[in-house]
């Protein structure tokens, strides 16, 4: 029989999955509880119940949390990430245990059992003798092992047996200095590591430098054969150029093996830190368990070999809270809110460097801040957190006061974060909203002037026995629901105009059809249609008031669309953006809606 494709040739092509746009509605608490790891940095929650099998309910992160999934509609996305508020240990974390695994049968009868660890890189260390014939549970194991091996305990948490090390930290690489006080002569030696360098008046070879017409010129010289250099030796260290001559030797792996990094000297022109480089010290770490040299092998049943642990962790050095927010940024693109929930407390100068930070990023995200200081009721008081966030002008930061919650914000994230932008009227302000959990601040009219002077927002008591929250203002002055709004408006029109060019099956011509292709891009995304801007209420009809103008957009003109596009005809292109294949620019004008706060009511009554 012959087939029908010799007459009809039907072939089928599958387009390319268009790239999803960001998430607006996650919003990343940072913790201090060692719950989670340096090294796992962050994990996902969809409900309370959730954060507290990991958390409990007493944490910082769980009350943030709770008061972030209380809020009515509920959130549904929640990240919560490690602040490394102080130094960490160096852990293994064993395998996850099965029931069959757990059961304490496979322990009783095991009299002589044993394994051998390197606790922070030193020798194996035996650990044998272990008798389990009496535990009565996993932690009694624990314990039993505990009992034994030294620089380090093991624990059994539920799930895993983890051995962590005693010592925290990343440890630190051992470094000295080498000064050049003068002009070496010819055949004066330094000797790095063992090896002689000598200094040559000319023509060096091998591991000779050539002396300069200056000193500075010599220093150069050297500096940049250490630099260089491959031998064995001398390439155990770094070499960095420090002011007055100085050159910085640090050895390249962190520890004590560093210490013994040599340094001599056979000149009066030069000096020498010290015999040996100094400071290095060990990284607090637990290596793999291996099998001991006699008795029964647990390493296996401990989950904590090379081929069944679920890793290994070094220890990590303490960070600064912006350090922990840049961390969590290079973990995450997911999250868009910020807040910090930990026992620690963190300065009004880690805060400033925190709002600093989160304003620089190329990738939008916005930060809150709890505050109790009761500083913030005061005309008088300049220095207080939300007087600096206004003073800096910060507009992806916001501060909200609380005398009774410390962490009052994550209720306002919650409410933000159950906004879903592709639905019809869809987007709030933060005005008149309720904070489920909190209890409303009690205020005089002149303590409400105050917070609202320094564009800090507070969950209020009215006298009609209503509580909202006013005024949901950045920093800046700026109200959160737009500048959230627009932040998402930036990444759909982003997202719109690559997935036009990702998912063509042919090119986009650098022709005004072209050209309308990407505009008509950008305009489905400030319309009213679904997923549009005027659709889910940020933008709507109204009169262009901005002395900012382009095409025939005109300063008084009616928006009936609310918004207006406009890119010039490709002829009018520069050929050397032609020849980049660069797209005319194209221009949107977006009329916000805005949002209604306060009414003025004149009432004339007649008899």
């Amino acid at each position: 029989m012959l087939s029908v494709s010799r007459l009809i040739n039907v072939s089928v092509n599958l387009g390319a999955v268009p790239a999803a746009g960001r998430s607006f509605n996650t919003l990343m608490i940072a913790g201090d509880s060692s719950v989670i790891s340096g090294l796992e940095r962050f994990r996902s929650y969809a409900s309370i119940t959730d954060v507290g099998n990991d958390f409990g309910s007493t944490t910082p992160e769980f009350l943030a949390a709770q008061l972030y999934f209380m809020q009515q509609p509920q959130p549904s996305s929640l990240l919560i990430g490690r602040w490394l508020s102080a130094a960490t240990a160096g852990y293994n974390l064993g395998a996850i245990q099965s029931a069959t695994q757990q059961a304490l049968s496979n322990w009783t009868g095991i009299t002589s059992g044993g394994f051998k660890v390197s606790i922070d890189g030193a020798s194996l260390q035996s650990v044998t003798a272990l008798d389990f014939s009496t535990a009565t549970n996993l932690n009694g194991v624990a314990s039993i092992i505990n009992g034994v091996m030294t620089g380090a305990v093991c624990t059994w948490d539920g799930n895993e047996f983890v051995i962590t090390s005693d010592t925290t930290g990343p440890g630190a690489a051992a470094s000295g200095t080498v000064t050049l006080t003068g002009q070496p002569a010819a055949n004066d030696t330094l000797t790095i590591n063992g090896m002689a360098i000598t200094f040559v008046a000319s023509s060096p070879v091998g591991e000779q430098v050539v002396i300069g017409a200056t000193s500075a010129i010599t220093f150069a010289n050297l500096l940049s054969f250490l630099q260089q250099s491959l031998d064995s030796n001398i390439d155990q260290a770094t070499y960095a150029s420090n002011p007055g001559q100085i050159i910085r030797v640090t050895a390249k792996v962190a520890g004590t093996a560093g210490n013994s990094f040599t340094l001599a000297k056979s000149s009066s022109a030069l000096a020498v830190s010290a015999a040996d480089l100094a400071g290095g010290a060990q990284p607090s770490s637990v290596g793999y368990l291996v099998a001991p040299a006699s008795g029964t092998d647990i390493s296996a049943l401990l989950g904590l070999t090379a081929s069944l642990s679920q890793g290994l962790s070094s220890g990590f050095a303490s960070e600064s809270p912006v350090q922990c927010v840049e961390a969590l940024a290079i973990a995450s693109t997911a999250w868009y809110g910020l807040m910090f929930a930990a026992t620690s407390s963190i300065s009004v100068a880690q805060n400033l460097a925190v709002c600093s930070f989160v304003e620089a990023q190329p990738l939008t995200r916005m930060f809150g801040l709890s505050t109790e200081d009761t500083a913030s009721l005061s005309a008088l008081s300049t220095n207080d957190i939300g007087s600096l966030v206004k003073a800096g002008g910060y507009d992806q930061s916001f501060v909200q006061y609380s005398s009774t919650n410390p962490y009052v914000v994550a209720s306002m994230f919650g409410r933000m974060f159950s906004v879903d932008f592709s639905a019809q009227n869809s987007t709030i302000a933060l005005m008149y909203k309720q904070q489920p959990g909190v209890i409303a601040e009690s205020l005089t009219d002149n303590q409400a002037n105050v917070l609202q002077s320094k564009n800090i927002n507070v969950f209020t008591g009215y006298d009609n026995d209503t509580s909202i929250i006013q005024y949901g203002t950045l920093g800046s002055g700026n109200f959160i629901d737009e500048i959230w709004g627009l932040d998402w408006l930036q990444n759909a029109v982003q997202t719109a105009v690559y997935n036009l060019l990702y998912t063509s099956t042919t090119k986009i011509p650098q022709t005004d059809a072209g050209q309308n292709q990407l505009t008509n891009a950008c305009s489905s995304v400030c319309g009213n249609q679904p997923g549009g801007a005027v659709y889910n209420g940020l933008a709507g009809p109204g009169t262009w008031n901005s002395s900012t103008v382009f095409g025939s957009l005109k300063t008084g003109q009616f928006l009936p669309l609310g918004y207006y596009t406009y890119s010039p005809s490709i002829d009018s292109q520069a050929e050397s953006d032609r020849a980049a294949r660069k797209a005319p620019p194209i221009q949107i004008a977006l009329k916000l809606a805005g949002a209604f706060q306060t009414a003025d009511v004149i009432v004339t009554a007649n008899r």
